[in-house]
């Protein structure tokens, strides 16, 4: 597909059909996700006016937990630039939770939440757990409008909408058609590409080392992968990094990502992440337009 037809946020599109919320309720989101991007698309909703509910998928480990939501899973709470998030800790809370709109809601993706959840159908569905090469199900019977966010989604196909995440591409809305293929290559941050994340040489239980935002040197001591010690490839700040896994990973899997710049955070929405939520925004924002517009009419 062209760079044309992947429609910029900055000009909506005619959307595809998709159903979306009466104009009498808040909307609501079921994020699939609860990464940095799922977490930035959440927290842009929320401060929308949506009900929104993450849904963390435990096989897909998340990396930047300092830009995201997850860790409320564990904490009791977490905030992301002034929203906050706090668990369901029982299925049965859901409803009382999105009633209340404390904030943005996590549970575990898991159909006994779903089922207490009291969410027949819910406006949104957004898949936004960013597994490169899955091939994600057909998910429009699911909700009034699915969108997928990355590769593997085709618009009309298994999502009625998609989000482009190709560097360059970011936050563009995909009406018809599917997104890029990826590319295998990570995006650079101050020089460094894929040497900046430290990956798992084999399958192994997982202890890190050094905390979440220490600043370290190159070769430093970052974790232990079983029996094997893990040296930093690169010096900076520790940008992300997986929760211990006394379970064990899979070989392959990001464990760690350093970023080397001067200016280096490990906390708030990142600019890509931001410009992947205000497609979905801008989207879900024309659709509703178009269904107020629609319900008017008769």
């Amino acid at each position: 597909m062209s760079v044309q037809e992947r429609l910029s946020v900055a000009r909506p599109p005619a959307l595809a059909p998709c159903r979306g919320a009466e104009a009498n309720r808040p909307p609501t989101a079921l994020i699939l996700g609860t990464g940095d991007i799922a977490s930035a698309i959440g927290r842009g909703l929320f401060l929308r006016g949506w009900r929104v509910v993450l849904l963390r998928d435990n096989g897909v480990p998340v990396l930047r937990r300092g830009m995201a939501f997850d860790d409320a899973m564990e904490d009791g709470v977490a905030v992301l630039d002034g929203v906050i998030a706090v668990p369901a800790a029982a299925p049965g809370a859901l409803p009382a939770l999105l009633s209340a709109r404390p904030g943005v809601v996590v549970a575990n993706l898991d159909p006994a939440v779903l089922a207490a959840s009291g969410i027949d159908r819910p406006d949104a569905l957004v898949d936004a757990r960013m597994r490169k090469y899955a091939m994600p199900a057909d998910l429009r019977p699911l909700a009034g409008c699915a969108i997928g966010v990355g590769p593997g989604f085709v618009a009309g196909g298994n999502v009625h909408i998609a989000i482009e995440t190709l560097p360059g591409q970011e936050g563009g809305v995909v009406t018809r058609g599917s997104t890029a293929v990826p590319t295998g290559q990570a995006v650079p941050l101050g020089g460094a590409g894929a040497e900046r994340f430290v990956y798992a040489p084999i399958a192994g239980v997982w202890q890190p080392e050094v905390p979440l935002g220490a600043w370290i040197e190159p070769g430093t001591l970052v974790g232990r992968l079983g029996p094997r010690r893990l040296p930093a490839p690169i010096g900076g700040c520790i940008r992300g990094m997986v929760r211990a896994a006394p379970g064990g990973v899979a070989r392959g899997s990001k464990l760690m990502e350093i970023d080397p710049r001067p200016e280096a955070t490990c906390t708030g929405v990142p600019p890509r992440a931001q410009r992947i939520a205000a497609g979905v925004e801008a989207a879900l924002a024309a659709q509703r337009t178009i269904n107020v517009a629609m319900a008017a009419a008769g």
